[in-house]
């Protein structure tokens, strides 16, 4: 099945972006119908834009979320796309809002990758707090989107070693380069399977950082 999709951004996109590659090249069986953004200057526009996908722009300032969120659904309902993937998308999406996009298994079809291994960190710096709190261990969650922050059921985890010399700007960019793997290989795995709960990844840890195998442990936070 091919998938359609809206994203879902509010900065550089580098995940949207990562995601528009692996259709170009045949590794995504998905359509993009739009990629939205509350900042009108987001270069994950002009990037989309590249690509020839449609874009859109309302900002939030000045609005109540409520109003907001109904802009964005009347861009949205025309479209009927299969799923909402956030990529960096830097709004807590209401109640209303998600019912919009409710499947008849019960689930919202709003995708959405967090920078840790969910539950730990949640929030908008997962990597920040997984660095300053020590982890040896951390990694990279996509999940289904559900009423409360970085929550729902998750669809895969990849984890990545904390390595002995790193800085938060290595730790992060290791990160970013299991984001730009898994989201497509997520998506993907949705086209040809449908929804499946709890799949993680074989797991990718650096050969010399001294991490233990037991991934569940070091989800919650295991100091060096």
């Amino acid at each position: 099945m091919s998938l359609t999709l809206a994203i879902l951004v509010s900065g550089r996109g580098s995940n949207m972006t990562a995601i528009l590659q692996a259709i170009a090249e045949r590794r995504l069986d998905a359509e993009v119908k739009i990629v939205f953004s509350n900042n009108a200057d987001a270069p994950a526009l002009a990037t989309a834009r590249g690509y020839s996908i449609a874009t859109a722009s309302i900002p939030h300032k000045g609005l109540p979320r409520e109003a907001h969120e109904e802009k964005l659904l009347e861009v949205l309902r025309p479209l009927e796309v299969d799923f909402v993937v956030l990529a960096g998308y830097m709004r807590i999406l209401s109640p209303r809002f998600l019912r919009e996009f409710k499947h008849e298994q019960g689930y919202f079809r709003v995708i959405n990758i967090h920078p840790s291994l969910l539950p730990a960190f949640p929030g908008a710096h997962g990597y920040e707090e997984a660095f300053e709190y020590g982890v040896r261990v951390s990694g990279i969650t996509v999940h289904l989107v559900d009423e409360r922050v970085d929550h729902g059921p998750i669809l895969a985890q990849m984890a990545f070693g904390r390595l002995s010399d790193d800085t938060l700007e290595s730790f992060k960019s290791r990160g970013l380069k299991l984001e730009h793997k898994l989201f497509p290989e997520v998506l993907q795995n949705i086209a040809r399977n449908g929804v499946q709960y709890f799949q993680r990844t074989t797991s990718v840890v650096a050969h010399d950082s001294p991490v233990a195998s037991d991934l569940a442990t070091a989800s919650k936070g295991v100091t060096a």
